[in-house]
């Protein structure tokens, strides 16, 4: 009897260690998958505007979608969601290629899947924060723990050995980032000959210009600018100290800056 006393204390206090180490466990198994993730998420969204709101919500969900990875993991379920959302709004407005959307939004949506197996396998409850698995009676029940080898491919993140080879499957791989590493200079000098197109309209504009008076003027790269991408190219310009601006949007009128 003292010896089962003795077994059972020593199988708590068993319980109460392997509890961490599982825990931990689950997190590392996501966790490298993950940061490949969000590193690819920010090489594609690196070629949005610095001042653009999604580009930044983009990359603090990410940020913080590895921050979760560590502590709890279902917090990073709802950031999941909202990045996809995101995604498709990236896309909507040409922000980034529908390609690279749509993939991204496949891996996220595989990483949420694989985050909810993660906690089923181990008997969590995800809509319960923090509940811990009780091991005593795991082992009673002569459950056998699950297999967390280094070399185990976790369904769901990734089909392949790699995230990079899951997203080469469906047309990504490291070429297509490399690819929008090639788009971002490519943007860098549409944009450049499209701000010096604007200061050559408006310095032969004596009273300034207008949105409508450079579009009309318009002979080069401008010619295929949308008036919302020149709004916007505009308004970068002034806060970069380029332009002067005087009234307000249809009215406003543009000033090379002296």
């Amino acid at each position: 009897m003292l010896i089962n006393k003795t077994d059972n204390r020593s199988l708590k206090d068993s319980a109460n260690d392997l509890d961490i180490i599982i825990k931990d466990q689950s997190i590392s198994v996501s966790y490298a998958k993950t940061t490949k993730l969000i590193t690819a998420l920010y090489m594609v969204t690196d070629i949005i505007d610095k001042d653009e709101p999604l580009k930044n919500k983009l990359r603090t969900l990410g940020t913080e979608i590895i921050s979760d990875m560590y502590s709890a993991p279902s917090n990073a379920l709802a950031k999941i969601s909202q990045i996809r959302s995101f995604l498709d709004i990236a896309s909507a407005v040409n922000t980034i290629s529908e390609m690279n959307a749509g993939i991204l939004k496949k891996e996220f949506f595989e990483l949420h899947q694989s985050i909810t197996e993660s906690y089923n396998n181990l008997g969590i409850l995800t809509q319960k924060k923090n509940q811990k698995i009780n091991l005593f009676e795991f082992f009673q029940e002569e459950t056998s723990l699950p297999d967390f080898t280094p070399n185990r491919q976790h369904i769901g993140v990734q089909k392949g050995s790699t995230l990079m080879k899951a997203l080469s499957k469906v047309s990504m791989s490291d070429r297509n980032i490399v690819s929008d590493r090639k788009s971002t200079l490519e943007f860098e000098v549409l944009k450049r000959q499209r701000r010096e197109e604007i200061i050559a309209i408006i310095k032969i504009s004596l009273n300034g210009a207008t949105i409508k008076d450079i579009k009309t003027k318009a002979s080069g790269a401008l010619v295929s600018c949308g008036e919302k991408t020149l709004q916007r190219e505009l308004v970068s310009m002034v806060k970069n100290g380029i332009l002067d601006k005087t009234g307000d949007k249809r009215w406003s009128r543009y000033f090379v800056k002296i």
